[in-house]
């Protein structure tokens, strides 16, 4: 499905997953692959940000991420005037609520960035393949610095047998921590330091440290498995509702609605009336 001229691709999980342990194993690749999860609002944020659509669009890999999309391919896929297509919003909203192996069926899987991260770090544990994961530094964010300071005694305890490096990253250390990586033997890096800044310094580096097979942009994925975030529960992320989890349970619950009312009413508004 093409959003705002971002191809994003169908796939199935396990079909993705099989595909990705491929290219692992695969010795002849010059260097690695890049994998963006885009969602609604990195999909809006391309609107009014021509570089970074061009970020995502040299991707290897474009999944669908956030569960918002899937307005976006109902929407594309009418073939009714504007008028009635922006009638119809309740209906797509239906769908994404309560039928969802519909819209999977039509439209392919859902690729979450946190599901995707556990299935390649339990791979990568069971192959005793090194990993390496950069994280954002931020030094007034007193939170964040003290899970940082355990992040590797965290991870170790979900994931007992896992190789890793960890690094704390930063435009001054930038150089530093990418001729680590270049010269370690770790064949996936993970990076977390949020929209737009994780794409561009993977496409940076990707080229230059041939020995990363798999380059995720994640998010706060690995904030799950320290505990520095709490996951919703299985039920609320099998009916998709992992977003309403997170109003009530996130402290910043007006930052969260904001987020929500961007992929659920901005988001198809501009799908709507997007020109090509």
């Amino acid at each position: 499905m093409n959003i705002f001229g971002l191809n994003i691709w169908k796939y199935s999980y396990q079909e993705l997953l099989r595909e990705f342990t491929e290219i692992l194993h695969d010795a002849s690749l010059s260097w690695g692959k890049a994998i963006f999860t885009p969602n609604p609002e990195i999909c809006l944020r391309t609107l009014q940000d021509a570089e970074f659509l061009q970020v995502l669009q040299s991707a290897d890999y474009l999944t669908s991420d956030g569960i918002g999309l899937y307005l976006g391919y109902q929407i594309q896929d009418s073939r009714l005037p504007k008028l009635f297509r922006t009638l119809m919003l309740p209906y797509y909203i239906f769908n994404i609520l309560f039928r969802k192996r519909y819209l999977y069926s039509q439209y392919w899987e859902r690729i979450c960035g946190s599901d995707l991260t556990t299935s390649l770090v339990e791979y990568a544990q069971h192959q005793e393949m090194k990993i390496a994961i950069i994280d954002p530094y931020y030094p007034k964010d007193l939170q964040k610095c003290a899970s940082q300071q355990v992040f590797r005694e965290k991870l170790l305890e979900k994931f007992p047998r896992l190789l890793f490096d960890f690094y704390i990253y930063s435009d001054e250390n930038k150089q530093e921590v990418f001729q680590k990586i270049a010269s370690s033997d770790a064949k996936i890096l993970f990076s977390t330091l949020g929209m737009k800044k994780q794409e561009i310094s993977i496409l940076e580096w990707l080229e230059k440290c041939p020995n990363v097979r798999l380059w995720l942009g994640i998010g706060s994925s690995f904030d799950y498995f320290i505990g520095f975030q709490k996951r919703a529960p299985k039920i609320f992320r099998s009916f998709g509702f992992e977003w309403l989890y997170r109003i009530f349970t996130s402290p910043k619950k007006i930052q969260r609605l904001g987020r929500i009312f961007q992929a659920l009413v901005v988001f198809p508004i501009k799908i709507i009336f997007y020109k090509k």
